[in-house]
């Protein structure tokens, strides 16, 4: 009798098991806490547009997807800001009390006062073409223009608005003041807007076909850059513009002055350098990216360079970043 019972058990046996394991696959879930992964400062996907400076050594990046990437001189200073809009922002500024404001697409801004929360805020944009472009700080007002003639100017809260904007279907893409407070912006198809009562009234007058991009002034002297590579000169504070022989053919999106030199920058990692605005000649810093780049900010430490890639242009040479301060190149 005991043999018999030892040998049934021993045939139950095998399928209890099975069972066993099948009852526990289905109904029992392991229980596992999974480690978090560490958020990359800069990830392959991001692209940027627009870079300010808040106050030395403290700086901001605007990009895609509602990304605004903090920067400092210090790899623990760097912070990723994501916005509660996804939506692609061209640029960003900050006042003279480091109140920063961005623009994007759809008319949507985002200003941030101290270390508080970005408030979002949406302007009255066409529904066609509601691209922001361009934003900066002049005189105690933001100003903000992008496409179908946008044009507004906020106080230092970026509070209170008004809608100064062009009628017509025109992308306005940069802004500036020249030394006697006169406005003048850069738009597509060649146009060049002027106004000498703070953005009341505008004035536009043609220089060629190629969309103008970008424009800037040291005292007198102004340059002016644009798709295909055009460029023109000013001595007069803007009363006259001469077209310049440009050494390159590729789309250039931003212009300046350092203090030392003038520099542009644009499509196919292509970099000017001139020392009286006239004659321009290409430079090539090791390691300077292949891409696009659209913003060249002047700074204590060098040159800030948005794009494609971001980094630092400083005597002759180009630090990634933020991979440099981690020990990258």
């Amino acid at each position: 009798m005991v043999g018999k019972v030892l040998g049934f058990a021993a045939q139950v046996a095998p399928w209890a098991i099975v069972s066993g394991l099948a009852y526990a696959a289905a109904f029992i879930k392991p229980g596992v806490d999974p480690l978090p992964l560490p958020q990359p400062l800069n990830e392959p996907r991001d692209l940027f547009y627009d870079v300010s400076e808040s106050k030395p050594g403290k700086f901001w990046f605007a990009g895609n997807n509602g990304l605004i990437l903090e920067g400092g001189q210090t790899i623990e200073q760097w912070q990723r800001h994501i916005m509660p809009e996804s939506v692609n922002l061209q640029g960003v500024v900050a006042s003279a009390d480091g109140t920063v404001l961005a623009v994007g697409n759809a008319g949507w801004t985002f200003a941030r006062r101290g270390n508080g929360k970005w408030e979002p805020h949406q302007l009255p944009v066409s529904d066609i073409a509601g691209k922001l472009i361009e934003v900066i700080w002049q005189d105690g007002y933001f100003w903000v223009i992008g496409e179908m003639g946008a044009i507004f100017r906020t106080d230092a809260e970026a509070t209170q608005w008004e809608n100064l904007s062009i009628e017509g279907d025109v992308a306005l893409n940069d802004i500036a003041q020249v030394e006697n407070g006169d406005l003048w912006i850069t738009a597509e198809f060649g146009t060049l807007y002027h106004s000498v009562d703070q953005g009341n009234s505008w004035e536009g007058q043609e220089l060629g076909y190629e969309s103008l991009r970008s424009l800037a002034f040291h005292g007198s002297e102004g340059v002016i850059v644009g798709n295909g590579g055009v460029m023109f000169h000013t001595n007069d504070a803007g009363l006259n513009w001469a077209e310049l022989i440009s050494p390159t053919s590729e789309h250039l999106y931003d212009v300046i002055h350092d203090g030392t030199r003038w520099l542009a920058t644009g499509n196919g990692g292509v970099l000017l350098s001139s020392n009286d605005g006239e004659n321009w000649s290409e430079i090539s810093p090791e390691g300077f990216a292949d891409g696009y780049h659209t913003r060249l900010l002047a700074t204590d430490s060098g040159v800030l360079i948005a794009g494609q890639s971001i980094g630092l242009l400083s005597s002759g040479s180009w630090k990634s970043l933020p991979d440099s301060l981690a020990g990258g190149r």
